[in-house]
């Protein structure tokens, strides 16, 4: 089973003074097929958090372990490979290529180590089919609407067949009928495929539909009934 053990992570930043102190001795596990939302006020170190958890940055003390890995200990080559492999991201900006197809966007994570294979071409398409984008295929973003935009992003981030998704505002964008879907959509193919969903939101309706919730506020974290 490949869990998530966050063990005393703490962040800070250099300035002119001080150290700017982020988060303060964050600790938790999710375990597979489990999933969580992180809340709090802006500002409280919710996006540091993640960005941690996705290996993009580093714990100024504290480990995080993934899937029995320490990406800290890794090379930086190899922390993209581990990215790339384990981890999917969808992000409140979809950030998709403009210049891009639908299918090519959510291919593009298959174009590290070694390239695109026919079996990422046939997983694509059913991915885009299982979020409701299978008649898209060849649409470019701005012929989309936000809702598809986001579902093509969430496709893209499921690709690898990752172990944790996360999730910063994914339904932030987006009206309140749509965010539902979008939020079905995340829920539904998490449990599909038994993997691992931290959220970041502002929304308490998304918020509610996770399993467990947690709340960040000047830097700790604690559990939210």
């Amino acid at each position: 089973m490949s869990d998530l053990i966050v063990d005393h992570v703490t962040k800070e930043y250099p300035t002119r003074s001080d150290p700017l102190v982020v988060l303060r001795g964050v600790s938790f596990e999710l375990q597979a097929g489990r999933n969580l939302a992180i809340v709090g006020p802006s500002g409280s170190g919710k996006t540091t958090l993640l960005n941690l958890l996705g290996a993009l940055e580093s714990a100024t003390s504290g480990t995080i372990r993934l899937d029995g890995q320490n990406p800290a200990t890794l090379s930086d080559k190899d922390v993209s490979a581990f990215r790339n492999h384990k981890i999917g991201f969808v992000f409140q900006e979809h950030h998709l290529l403009p210049q891009c197809s639908v299918l090519e966007n959510v291919l593009i994570p298959t174009l590290a180590g070694g390239g695109t294979k026919a079996s990422d071409i046939d997983r694509a398409r059913q991915l885009l089919d299982r979020v409701g984008l299978g008649d898209r295929l060849e649409h470019r973003p701005a012929e989309l609407s936000g809702g598809q935009r986001q579902r093509t992003a969430i496709a893209r981030a499921l690709i690898r067949l990752p172990v944790l998704v996360l999730a910063d505002e994914p339904t932030g964008n987006l009206d309140q009928s749509t965010a539902a879907q979008v939020a079905d959509l995340l829920l539904e193919l998490q449990e599909a495929a038994r993997n691992m969903l931290i959220t970041v939101t502002h929304s308490a309706a998304l918020a509610r539909r996770m399993q467990r919730r947690v709340e960040l506020d000047d830097g700790r974290l604690r559990e939210v009934a």
